[in-house]
């Protein structure tokens, strides 16, 4: 059946069930022909560049950017049988770093851990370290490394000492790339990250923190003196950061200052601190104080600012969960925007290629993440594509756009509620008259994390087949403040969960979606919601999702790996709470002493090799749910960890849930 067309347009649009409707957004273009840019580097002292691409294979490549940058000159260097990733932390982060003039890298090997040396233009690769049970990432190099400092920085993970996740051991380690010997620098606090050198290899510095803190709460910043003949540091000093306000992802300039981003207000803003100074100094951003700079993710090596030279510093900043890119004079802390077409930006994204351009991984709102070249010599942006991470090329039009949504919560306590709607959109079919469209909540994981509004095609394989998406930065999101970030401390499973539910009523009364076909899905964290949200209100939804999701807190603590162990502590509990009412909390907040209140049909995607959320917990799950007679189905991944990396699971994790939504969101 057709209709007519819309005012302005000349096809007529087929009349379809929302839902049923077809699209050119295919499962193999999503996840077979889909790539994941990140971590680009360049040499100062060269401009040899590269970065990192995971490919539907499950291995992450390195790549390098030939002169000019354009996609003819790129050329992939990691030869076959390796894996540059890092497993410290479980998520890793960092994997390689480029050494001396740029010909040279050193990386970790995700099968065995080890740390070798990659020749880039022989592809030659030369193990350096290689030791059971020890992990390494989030490397830098010194910046004589190739003369008289052989040496590179490094957070060790030690699983010799202790396999128990809060005993594991953490230290920032000096590797010699001559001899092969990691030298401990730095121990005795349980987590570390961004060990970096001074520009002129005079000092370090790196970040802290202890349990039961994370990346983005108690983190400490220090500094010092280091001397490459003995290896070794001295006149370590304490520069920022403390329990009420972190100092995260630290960077050196090439004028001597220390550069960091400290959560001394509401929003994180960047500081800088020259080792012969007694304080540190705001780069006080006139019209920006009420947004967020720098990332804290449980990742390692982040990077979403950098300085170009003396005068100049480029940085991404988080306003309302959407991403915007500038330019900032460091001598009047003026700034300019760099207009890019983009809207969310990798948290590793940003790489210095010289005083007047830098690499940047970004997204737009109907253009998929992609590599770019941009150069902002005085007051001109030039922007130029180096690599997109699909190979199938999509007509923007045929993307539905987001919205950001934010109402204020009928509950309390009051507070603003934050997401983006993608409405059902496709250039060839609508959904019948009198009738709206069926609505799949998206929850992110963390949950001390956000979904931005850049383009992802896994949500707009549904979007383009006529359900609506509502992807849900509930209270504890990033990208709000501080204050809308700690607000989920102590109520985690509650506050979200609350968050949901009201964003479905909202949405549904605002003419957007109809309320009673509603879905539910997310991974992790995000999987967690939706088991809660299935138990908590099981009247409002028709069906539920859940990717490797926790479903007992406590067992999740018993079972999680070192980043995570105590991450708990803040999310659930008070300082006040005794063991017993501790415990009593995890049992109240634990959907599986609950999975007789889901009345909805549940699918449960979850890897076998899951070291985050271990899939026994899907198991729990899936019986308890089987036995009280509740539909349920559990789908289990071999070989896959805490996220499907592999494009023919990710193809099967797909059919399986467009099955599910079918079956329980369309109206035939």
């Amino acid at each position: 059946m057709t209709t007519t067309s819309p005012p302005g347009t000349s096809t007529a649009k087929t009349i379809a069930p929302y839902g049923l409707w077809e699209s050119e957004v295919t499962k193999e273009a999503v996840f077979r022909g889909t790539s994941a840019i990140s971590s680009p580097r360049a040499c100062r002292r060269t401009g040899r560049a590269y970065f990192t691409e995971s490919r539907p294979d499950g291995v992450n490549y390195i790549v390098e950017l030939k002169s000019g940058a354009s996609s003819s000159e790129l050329k992939d260097v990691l030869p076959a049988g390796y894996n540059a990733r890092s497993r410290v932390y479980e998520y890793g982060g960092g994997p390689y770093a480029i050494l001396g003039g740029g010909g040279r890298l050193i990386f970790s090997n995700k099968a065995d851990d080890s740390v070798s040396i990659l020749d880039a233009d022989s592809g030659s690769v030369i193990e350096l370290v290689k030791t059971p049970k020890l992990r390494y990432g989030d490397f830098d190099a010194h910046p004589d490394e190739d003369g008289k400092q052989p040496w590179v920085l490094a957070v060790e993970e030690d699983h010799a000492v202790s396999e128990v996740p809060e005993k594991v051991g953490n230290h920032v380690v000096a590797i010699n790339t001559q001899t092969g010997e990691v030298k401990r620098l730095v121990s005795g606090s349980d987590l570390y990250m961004s060990p970096r050198f001074s520009h002129d290899g005079s000092k370090i510095c790196w970040v802290e923190w202890d349990f039961p803190d994370m990346p983005w709460s108690g983190v400490r910043l220090f500094w010092a003196d280091w001397s490459g003949s003995a290896g070794s540091v001295s006149n370590i000093e304490h520069i920022a950061g403390d329990a009420a306000a972190s100092a995260t992802e630290p960077r050196w300039g090439p004028d001597g200052y220390l550069y960091y981003c400290h959560e001394l207000t509401n929003w994180r803003q960047i500081y800088r601190r020259q080792p012969c100074q007694a304080e540190a100094t705001l780069i006080k951003i006139n019209g920006l104080e009420d947004v967020e700079f720098g990332k804290a993710t449980m990742a390692l090596a982040n990077n979403s600012y950098d300085v170009l030279s003396e005068r100049y510093l480029v940085a991404v900043y988080l306003k309302d969960g959407t991403s915007s890119v500038i330019k900032v004079d460091l001598n009047t802390f003026e700034y300019r925007d760099v207009t890019l077409p983009l809207a969310d930006v990798d948290r590793d994204g940003i790489a210095r290629l010289d005083d007047t351009s830098f690499l940047l991984v970004g997204t737009g709102h109907t253009t998929p993440t992609t590599l770019y070249r941009v150069n902002v010599d005085g007051n001109e942006n030039n922007m130029t594509t180096v690599r997109v991470s699909t190979t199938q090329s999509f007509d923007s039009s045929l993307f539905s756009t987001p919205e950001h949504i934010e109402f204020q919560s009928k509950k309390q306590p009051s507070r603003m509620i934050h997401g983006f709607f993608w409405p059902p959109y496709s250039p060839s079919f609508t959904g019948p008259e009198g009738y709206k469209p069926p609505l799949i909540v998206q929850s992110h994981g963390g949950p001390t994390a956000h979904t931005p509004p850049g383009l992802r095609l896994d949500l707009q394989y549904w979007n383009t087949r006529g359900y609506a998406t509502f992807a849900i930065n509930y209270s504890g999101s990033t990208g709000h403040g501080k204050a809308y970030r700690d607000s989920l401390n102590a109520n985690w499973g509650v506050l979200d969960v609350d968050d949901v539910a009201e964003a479905v009523a909202y949405l549904a009364e605002s003419g957007r979606t109809d309320g009673s076909l509603t879905g539910i899905r997310g991974g992790s964290a995000g999987g967690y919601s939706v088991l809660q949200a299935l138990c908590c209100y099981p009247d409002i939804f028709a069906g539920g999702v859940c990717l490797y999701g926790i479903s007992e807190v406590k067992l999740l603590l018993a079972e999680t790996h070192k980043m995570e162990c105590r991450y708990v502590d803040n999310l659930m509990f008070t300082n006040d709470m005794d063991a017993k009412q501790r415990a009593k909390v995890m049992h109240d907040r634990s959907p599986v002493y609950h999975a007789g209140n889901i009345t909805a049909p549940l699918l449960m995607l979850h890897g076998d090799e899951d070291k985050v959320v271990p899939i026994s917990q899907a198991y729990t799950m899936y019986d308890d749910i089987k036995k009280r007679g509740g539909e349920v189905k559990l789908v289990k991944f071999e070989g896959e960890g805490h996220g499907f990396r592999k494009g023919e699971n990710l193809i099967t994790g797909q059919t399986e849930e467009e099955e599910w939504w079918k079956k329980t969101l369309v109206r035939k």
